[in-house]
């Protein structure tokens, strides 16, 4: 089984490092990568190399030499919330509108989000409805992407009664601070 692994092994162009298969390939199987510069060497000793020095290091690990630069400590997200998403009869949005939840991504690495709310005209949407672009979903629902495509699913709030409906919980959503239920 093991010369069979290295006679396939072989014939893909893959280096079996000596040993790597008890009792199996062993020395007899050296092949060397084209090298499309010109330089470096290959085969005996398994080490190769370019023009400049060894492409690879065993005693190395490839996160040792990456340093995440991290970001100053931000201030909380901007918060913009125009109406109340949770009472929709109440919300402060105008008669056929809905009130509906948003977050603003930043467009430079750092930046801060923006969460909040907006008035729009009301959807039909509800629970497990597909959605897409605009406001599909009616008051109160929100579009999420979930393991069956894109569907309006009920807001809840993440702490005390998320009177979802039965079967479902209140998770969290991008959002923050917001959940729906799923």
């Amino acid at each position: 089984m093991a010369n069979r692994l290295c006679l396939i092994a072989a014939a893909m162009g893959l280096l079996v490092p000596v040993g790597a298969l008890a009792g199996g390939c062993g020395p007899s199987v050296a092949v060397e990568p084209p090298i499309p510069d010109g330089g470096g060497t290959g085969g005996e000793g398994g080490e190769f190399t370019s023009g400049t020095g060894p492409i690879w290091d065993a005693g190395k690990d490839a996160f040792d030499e990456y340093v995440d630069p991290g970001c100053p400590t931000n201030p909380p997200p901007i918060e913009d919330f125009e109406c109340n998403p949770y009472d929709q009869a109440d919300s402060g949005c105008f008669a056929g509108e809905g009130c509906y939840i948003f977050v603003s991504y930043p467009q430079e690495a750092c930046g801060q989000e923006i969460y909040g709310s907006f008035c729009a005209p009301g959807g039909f949407g509800v629970q497990g409805d597909p959605c897409g672009g605009g406001p599909d979903c009616a008051g109160g629902f929100v579009c999420v992407v979930t393991g069956s495509g894109n569907q309006c699913v009920k807001l809840c709030p993440l702490e005390g009664n998320d009177e979802c409906p039965a079967g479902l919980v209140c998770e969290p959503i991008d959002v923050e601070g917001f959940g729906g239920c799923l």
